[in-house]
């Protein structure tokens, strides 16, 4: 949803999305959600070939599209081969029950998980991020937190253990693996905060995390 708002904006200052007598303001909530399902549409139908909607009439939170062009034709393959862009693993979340009895899920990262992982971040140790980045760091930048959330699934790998905590969820922990372009060597590096290590989450993480990433490369 992120990456589909990002898209909008961008469109909008690139004047590529233009308002033409508007009455009502855009909604950019609503265009964004629209693109994610088209999207959406277009993994789950490896037979569509090309889809082309123009123009898109778009009043507040009203959509019209006035032409809409689709070609269709037979597939047979690897539905994801043939995406310029691996969409989000779902079979790879896993949950898992914690030394202390609660229930953490194990997930790869998302675009929208930038806020809780700034968030978990300030609960790291300096030493633990300077073991981790091999130099001492102050702040993370929008950017920096950009990169490590809005990742190719095909190229790394980046997974969190993430925690329900009143209605929000809390990282406790995150392991990022990148690969080489043969998929058969990867570089794993690990960190969690301090809060999570004294409730027994390090050990679990290990073995569970190892095991997702091998499953995401098969």
């Amino acid at each position: 949803m992120n990456l589909a708002r990002y898209l909008v904006i961008q469109g909008i200052k690139q004047r590529k999305i233009r308002a033409r007598s508007a009455l009502r303001p855009l909604d950019i909530v609503g265009l964004s959600q629209l693109l994610v399902q088209v999207s959406n549409l277009i993994v789950d139908c490896p037979e569509i070939q090309r889809l082309d909607i123009h123009p898109l009439l778009a009043s507040a939170s009203e959509f019209t599209a006035l032409d809409v062009t689709l070609d269709i034709a037979p597939f047979d393959g690897d539905n994801e081969s043939r995406l310029a862009v691996r969409p989000y693993p779902h079979q790879l979340e896993e949950w898992v029950e914690m030394k202390n009895g609660d229930r953490c899920l194990f997930r790869p990262i998302l675009p929208e998980d930038e806020p809780q992982l700034r968030q978990f971040i300030a609960q790291v140790t300096k030493e633990d991020l300077y073991y981790r980045y091999f130099s001492e760091i102050n702040e993370f930048t929008h950017e920096d937190l950009a990169n490590m959330t809005q990742i190719d699934y095909d190229r790394e790998m980046a997974f969190v253990a993430v925690r329900r905590m009143d209605n929000a969820e809390e990282i406790l922990g995150v392991t990022r693996a990148i690969s080489d372009p043969d998929n058969v060597d990867a570089e794993i590096c690990r960190i969690g905060a301090f809060r999570s290590q004294r409730v027994g989450f390090r050990t679990p993480f290990n073995g569970e995390i190892d095991c997702l990433y091998s499953r995401s490369r098969n």
